[in-house]
């Protein structure tokens, strides 16, 4: 069994360059279009795969030319994935805009990744049950995800919870996360409130402690990731560096911090690592295409502490 396994989703990305984004309404013309594999849990298990980490892929894809595609890239990667089934359902994908300073608007279509269903992570139980930790988003069926993450913690396999794309969770599913990565605008959905300045993300951050999540890590962008738990509140500052596409950013960084954690390393450490990742990625085009190896990442450290 692996150390780390994702289970999540597998998107087709179609990625168009535009000047800026179209207002409501509004036809603009853009500059390219262009086809990247991704989606959050495969770009996450890439990330993990490609730093070095010992990881199996879990979700679901379509008999179709995308998902053979996806098929490719886990035996290219080395990845594990005899828990990655097939449905009569297409490959998910994803519209994604992106405009002259790299910001990105994105639109999943869940298509196979939402027929992943209960009878599904019945057949990947003892999977669960006998890896280190588990990484989930909430690409896939909502209630299926919770039952994941409720599984997970009932075997005492730590859970890493992306809640991405946000959507308010309950409290009992709160409670027993061990490591939730909201960005701000997550932070803000999941709490209910303000994260425009560094106080407001640390006071909802202490909320989601207050209900029992073990560890926040809330990435902020350039400016790096707010640790907070029982002990406290800290900013790791980030790298400074010119973003082309920031596309799979989080999710690199996700995976970056995955596979520190089951190294052993302090979860400041290991988001010092994951914000070299993610720094990494925005300067390099795609999703997958943009995840880089670990002697990439500890070159990158070595060249900008």
């Amino acid at each position: 069994m692996s150390k780390i396994t994702v289970i999540g989703s597998l998107v087709m990305d179609n990625v168009a360059k535009m000047k800026k984004f179209p207002e409501a309404g509004e036809t603009i013309l853009g500059y390219t279009l262009e086809l990247f594999p991704g989606g959050k849990g495969a770009n996450q298990c890439v990330s993990i795969a490609r730093l070095g980490g010992d990881v199996e892929m879990v979700g679901m894809l379509g008999k179709d030319g995308n998902g053979d595609v996806f098929r490719q890239i886990m035996k290219d990667e080395g990845i594990k994935s005899e828990h990655l089934f097939s449905c009569d359902k297409p490959t998910a994908v994803a519209q994604i805009q992106i405009d002259e300073s790299g910001q990105n608007r994105i639109c999943v279509i869940p298509c196979a990744n939402y027929e992943f269903d209960f009878a599904d992570l019945d057949r990947v139980d003892d999977v669960i049950k006998n890896t280190e930790i588990v990484v989930l988003q909430l690409e896939m069926r909502l209630d299926v995800t919770k039952e994941a993450i409720r599984r997970a913690h009932a075997y005492g396999v730590k859970v890493l919870l992306n809640p991405a794309p946000a959507v308010p969770l309950e409290e009992d599913v709160l409670g027993i996360v061990d490591y939730i990565t909201p960005n701000e605008t997550e932070l803000s959905i999941l709490t209910g409130m303000p994260t425009e300045t560094d106080e407001e993300v640390i006071a909802a951050a202490q909320k989601l402690i207050s209900l029992g999540t073990k560890n926040v890590v809330a990435t902020l962008g350039s400016r790096g990731a707010l640790i907070a738990n029982k002990d406290g509140a800290e900013i790791v500052r980030g790298y400074k560096v010119k973003a082309v596409d920031t596309v799979a950013a989080g999710d690199s960084f996700n995976g970056a911090l995955a596979v520190a954690l089951t190294e052993g390393k302090s979860l400041k450490e290991s988001v010092r690592f994951a914000n070299a990742m993610g720094a990494l990625t925005v300067q390099k085009k795609g999703a997958i295409p943009s995840l880089h190896t670990r002697a990439e990442v500890e070159k990158f450290i070595a060249e900008n502490n």
